[in-house]
């Protein structure tokens, strides 16, 4: 039989793929689009990273291309990797978007040039091929080249790069997943994908000429990098309020009411009363005694819910036990068992710990009975707190029409807030004859002004380092009290201190020492200004806990030079609070207010404002 080698090598085809067919077709262009689903295992074969492109090190790349195109590992590792592999969340990734692109170009896009002469995709009631390089579409119900409605595509892989322009953190993730996991993992899961083809021959229009080899180029360009840079990460605070697997986003919004129109509730926060609307994260004005992103930080250092990877052979399902048991006590057994079980099912997946929603629903129920009625107390009974709360109370400001209007004044922009207000004034006043905005905004916000003028207590700063404060205190009480150490009792004497600490003035701003600033060196730089930082906060945190200790000793808190913490829990956390030479938050504040004023490096000047400040506070604080 004789030899032959046959000249044309049959060309390595993508297994077709039924779509949809749309368009957005708006002014100058037309873009088409192809939307369809593909298994996990497709993506992972035929999609392609930028990176992965052949010509991606060498080719001449713009700097937005340049930037758009890198890849996060650190994200896909620590958070798209473990979000598919963990067993209680529900996986959902939105719509990859891909271009397909002729293979070999000198940048993103280029044209594909004539057909290649590929077979037909074989199907009833499919059409004549379209044939764009090495693409090939056909539509359904078709016997010309009709470019609308439904049909199936395919392309030659040596010819044609699909490349990920919008989701390529989530397609580098799903390669990783899918080498990585075993089969039954991902077998028959798909994703969603939309396809673009800037080709005339399905509709891609652009207003450059012709002639100009650089018009499709341009345009998928500009639609990758108006994807990458219009695509907005979901706010911090909208994470806390939808997040309903995170026990530390659920327990925050357990201490908030309900509705803007739930002001009775004995066990929450009026949700008037907490900005959760912006990330603004700023108190010093407006209706607001907190935030939801301040109550999130308060409540992920009281719970401090262990970030472990799990297995079995290490001692984290121990860890977890004691966490649980010391923190979240579930009294239950059934449930406490529930939850452990979990717990170990995490260590045989060896995932990171995760909880169901049921599981979630347990431990926010020990929250609640643990920590909730404390943390409540805090923002209720300290003077500054209550002052605004009341006020807000007694002049119906706790329903949803103050804040909203606040917010159309003060949040939105000018053109959409206008709109809201005169939306919000126009129903107030069919509710409420009379009703004017000098009355019922403008004087009652002037009020709030002035309770939170001059004080500590709005300012984010203090309010963060008070949290800690509390929380430290409520968590050991053994370390700053002799008498009290349950967390009702310890709560109640904490809530006492501040507010003496209040009526002495002590926490205004700029109170006063003998001509000296008291919170200079700690909340206050040394150009008298507020430290917003958490050096800052740490060392206001630092100064809130020894004034706790002091009051808490009374008449046998010890002079500055006395402080002996031997055999003795509370005079010990007092002596490292205060820490001259262990380098704490207090000494540290102090030193670098003595570099400011150009003490020198030898100076005892830092030891002498922390002597001055302590004992000024155990004159003030040990007969309150």
């Amino acid at each position: 039989m004789p030899f032959s080698i046959k000249s044309a090598v049959p060309e390595a085809l993508t297994p077709e793929i039924v779509f949809l067919k749309g368009s957005v077709s708006l002014w100058n262009y037309s873009i088409p689009f192809f939307t369809t689903n593909v298994p996990l295992v497709f993506a992972e074969k035929y999609f392609k990273l930028f990176e992965e492109l052949p010509q991606s090190d060498t080719a001449e790349w713009t700097l937005e291309e340049l930037f758009q195109r890198d890849i996060s590992w650190d994200r896909v590792d620590n958070e798209i990797l473990p979000y598919l592999n963990s067993p209680t969340r529900p996986q959902f990734f939105n719509a990859l978007t891909v271009a397909l692109m002729p293979s070999h170009t000198d940048s993103l896009g280029g044209d594909f040039g004539p057909a290649v002469g590929l077979p037909p995709i074989p199907g009833d009631g499919l059409g004549a091929a379209i044939g764009m390089g090495g693409v090939q579409i056909q539509f359904y119900d078709s016997d010309v080249d009709q470019v609308s409605g439904a049909g199936k595509l395919r392309w030659a892989t040596d010819r044609v790069d699909a490349v990920a322009v919008d989701g390529q953190h989530r397609l580098a993730a799903i390669k990783r997943f899918v080498k990585e996991a075993n089969r039954e993992r991902w077998d028959g899961a798909s994703v969603p994908v939309i396809f673009l083809i800037a080709d005339e021959r399905v509709g891609f229009k652009t207003p450059h000429a012709k002639s100009d080899p650089s018009r499709t180029v341009s345009a998928l360009r500009s639609v990758f990098i108006d994807l990458n840079k219009n695509a907005k990460p979901v706010s911090p605070s909208r994470t806390i309020l939808l997040d309903d697997l995170s026990i530390v986003s659920v327990a925050t919004r357990s201490l908030m009411g309900r509705s803007l129109g739930d002001t009775n509730d004995a066990e929450r926060v009026p949700l008037s009363l907490i900005d959760w609307m912006t990330d603004r994260n700023k108190i010093e004005d407006g209706p607001f005694l907190t935030t939801v992103t301040l109550l999130h930080e308060a409540v992920r250092h009281l719970l401090a819910v262990p970030d472990l990877q799990m297995d079995e052979d290490d001692n984290s399902v121990s860890k977890v036990e004691r966490w649980l048991d010391t923190t979240l006590p579930v009294e239950d057994v059934g449930a406490r068992e529930e939850i452990l079980a979990q717990v170990r099912q995490c260590a045989r997946l060896q995932t990171r710990l995760s909880w169901l929603p049921d599981q979630i629903k347990i431990l926010q129920q020990s929250f609640e009975a643990q920590w909730r009625p404390h943390l409540r107390s805090l923002l209720r009974e300290y003077a500054p707190y209550g002052e605004l709360w009341s006020y807000a109370e007694g002049n119906g400001l706790l329903g949803p029409q103050f804040v909203n209007l606040y917010v159309s004044q003060e949040v939105m922009p000018a053109k959409s807030g206008q709109e809201r207000r005169k939306r919000l004034e126009e129903a107030a006043k069919q509710h409420e004859p009379g009703w004017s905005m000098a009355k019922r905004y403008d004087q009652p916000l002037a009020a709030i002004d002035d309770i939170k003028k001059g004080g500590w207590a709005y300012k984010v700063v203090f309010q963060r380092a008070l949290f800690r404060a509390f929380i430290n205190v409520v968590r050991a009480p053994e370390a700053y009290s002799r008498q009290t150490t349950s967390r009702e009792s310890i709560t109640e004497a904490f809530v006492k201190y501040l507010n003496a600490l209040h009526e002495e003035r002590l926490d205004q701003v700029y109170a006063t020492i003998k001509k000296e600033y008291f919170w200079a060196g700690s909340g206050l730089s040394a150009d008298d200004t507020i430290e917003f930082t958490n050096a800052g906060a740490e060392r206001l945190r630092a100064w809130l806990e020894v004034g706790f200790i002091i009051q808490s000793l009374g008449a046998e808190a010890p002079a500055f030079g006395k402080i002996d913490g031997d055999d003795d829990k509370v005079l010990t956390n007092l002596s490292n609070q205060l820490g001259i030479e262990a380098n704490r938050p207090i000494i540290r504040g102090m030193q670098k207010l003595a570099a400011a004023r150009d003490y020198g490096d030898d100076s005892d000047q830092p030891e002498r404002w922390v002597k001055q400040r302590y004992e000024h506070l155990r004159g003030v604080l040990r007969d309150h």
